[in-house]
């Protein structure tokens, strides 16, 4: 049951006027209590709540540093999971999950420019699911329109390109370990999306660096699923060459932020010449301790 909250105007207005904390954190701090309460005893002490607009300006918010190597980055983001709109004078960026990898993601990525928040939805017809979002300053605008192609300063530039592809494959990407012929070991690095353009986009910059990557149509529109029918064609970029997944994963790694990739790309290369029977246990078990992650394994 929620406590009783004891909390006196004085303790309230320092909180709320001074110290600036909204209705959650003030709830959260208090322990145990909602933040409809905590509305409910502004109103009380006759405490003017602020508006919308005023507690979406007042949050942390940090201009964008115009890194384009950031930039391209939070491109690679928005191309993939993450939805963006304006809201109110604020970006906001936002996703529903049910990995907690996601919400380290999306921590990781804008840390330094505001804060991100978490909510439990519970829905009736499906999982239930995390909504995670972080509200940005105004200079974030660049991230309203979702891409429907990677920009040419971005294509033309190495670091860049892999700045987008490390988000890009921290969204859509896996790492998958296999067994292969017995007993050897196969890796494979995928990327699956309906957007086609970009997948070319990515394939092309791949082969002028001297990786051999395929894209294929995996899915086509319509075709029937655990969670229902696809509504576009789903295509399939992958490499399957070992040095080549070896390297990308040494590239990949320094700038990627998901946590989940993040282990699997440094266990593909802490085991990389090793056979199956050798890393066999320790995969399963890291696919194992990712699965606890999920929200329908979580207390």
């Amino acid at each position: 049951m929620e406590k009783k909250l004891k909390i006196t105007k004085k303790q309230l207005e320092n909180l709320y006027l001074k110290r600036k904390m909204s209705s959650l954190k003030i709830a959260e701090k208090l322990g145990n209590i909602n933040a409809r309460t905590i509305r409910k005893k502004l109103k009380k002490f006759g405490i003017k709540t602020r508006s919308l607009s005023e507690a979406l300006t007042r949050k942390f918010k940090k201009p964008f540093s115009h890194n384009l190597g950031e930039k391209a980055y939070f491109l690679g983001l928005r191309a993939g999971d993450f939805y963006a709109k304006w809201a109110r004078k604020s970006i906001r960026i936002q996703t529903t999950t049910t990995h907690l990898a996601q919400i380290n993601l999306l921590k990781n990525a804008f840390k330094k420019f505001g804060e991100t928040c978490i909510y439990l939805i519970k829905n009736k017809t499906r999982e239930n699911e995390w909504f995670i979002y972080v509200d940005l300053d105004s200079s974030f605008s660049f991230l309203v329109s979702k891409p429907k192609e990677i920009p040419s300063w971005i294509l033309e530039n190495k670091r860049y390109f892999f700045q987008f592809l490390a988000a890009y494959m921290d969204c859509e990407g896996s790492w998958k370990i296999l067994k292969s012929h017995q007993k050897y070991t196969r890796f494979i690095f995928k990327i699956r999306t309906g957007d086609s353009k970009i997948l070319k986009q990515i394939k092309k910059s791949l082969k002028k660096f001297d990786y051999h990557p395929y894209l294929y149509l995996d899915r086509e529109k319509g075709a029937k699923t655990n969670y229902g029918a696809y509504n576009q064609n789903m295509f399939d970029l992958t490499v399957n060459r070992r040095e080549e997944i070896i390297s990308l994963a040494k590239k990949l790694l320094p700038l990627s932020k998901h946590s989940e990739k993040i282990r699997k790309m440094n266990f593909i290369l802490q085991n990389k010449n090793k056979k199956w029977i050798e890393i066999q246990k320790q995969w399963g078990q890291l696919r194992s301790d990712i699965k606890t992650e999920l929200l329908k394994n979580q207390s």
